[in-house]
């Protein structure tokens, strides 16, 4: 199976501090690249290394199929700069679900919020720009956002509403960037820096139904720099539409 290369640009509209693109977009647009090369409409499971951080410019992106099948395919596919692989991940790919298909097993709820407007809008920090808030309206729930006013709670969860500042509705490729787009659950924990994602896993379970996304992150274990995060995203209609799982790092409190 033939293996492209094609020179990207990776632009600044998703990068946050000093030119850090965001890596739920960098998932996004190599599941794209890889659902060109293949018969199925969606992409399943994406997962990904985070070898080095991509700087804004041009990029090598590279995809191989690996197995072309009636109802899964898998690729590869990654970013290169100056001949080194940045980010690297495998997609699988077919067919996703109606929202609310049939279960044998559904051991799930929607996160309970309060209303949209009573939720708490995440706007970065002051002398920061974060492109994810640039590009994505979040509101978070007031009972996990202590942080936002200096008074973080010291739970391991955040939770709220995410949507396109844009007017795109949801769809497979969109939640792949939504499922890294909350704060780092380190944030409520009264933990400040940037949490760097080592790996990235997102299913992907159903087709989201148009509006708001209710999602909630939390971490089992933060210990010595390191961090898990788990996240799941619930449509409008009460659908788990995606769960994403990650090892980040931090930086340990003096």
């Amino acid at each position: 199976m033939e293996i492209t290369r094609t020179d990207v640009k990776l632009e600044d509209t998703w990068a946050y501090g000093a030119g850090i693109l965001h890596g739920g977009w960098l998932l996004e647009q190599l599941a794209g690249a890889a659902l060109e090369r293949t018969a199925q409409p969606h992409p399943l499971v994406v997962s990904a290394h985070y070898l080095a951080v991509p700087r804004i410019g041009v990029a090598t992106l590279v995809v191989e199929p690996l197995r072309e099948g009636r109802s899964v395919s898998s690729l590869r596919a990654r970013f290169e700069q100056e001949g080194k692989p940045k980010v690297e991940a495998i997609v699988s790919t077919g067919t996703l679900p109606p929202g609310g298909a049939p279960a044998l097993v559904r051991d799930a709820a929607p996160p309970v919020l309060p209303p949209v407007e009573e939720c708490l809008e995440n706007q970065g920090m002051p002398g920061f720009r974060n492109g994810i808030t640039e590009q994505l309206e979040v509101r978070l729930d007031p009972a996990t956002a202590g942080f936002l006013s200096g008074t973080p709670t010291g739970s391991a969860e955040v939770r709220g509403y995410i949507r396109s500042r844009d007017g795109r509705e949801p769809d497979p490729l969109l939640l792949l960037t939504i499922a890294d787009a909350l704060p780092p659950v380190t944030f409520e924990m009264g933990v400040e820096g940037w949490a760097p994602t080592i790996e990235l896993t997102v299913m992907l379970r159903a087709l989201p139904a148009p509006g708001w996304l209710r999602c909630v992150q939390r971490a089992r274990l933060v210990q010595g720099g390191w961090l898990d995060e788990e996240c799941e995203i619930w449509d409008s209609a009460g659908h788990l539409v995606a769960q994403a799982r990650q090892l980040a790092a931090y930086k340990v409190p003096a």
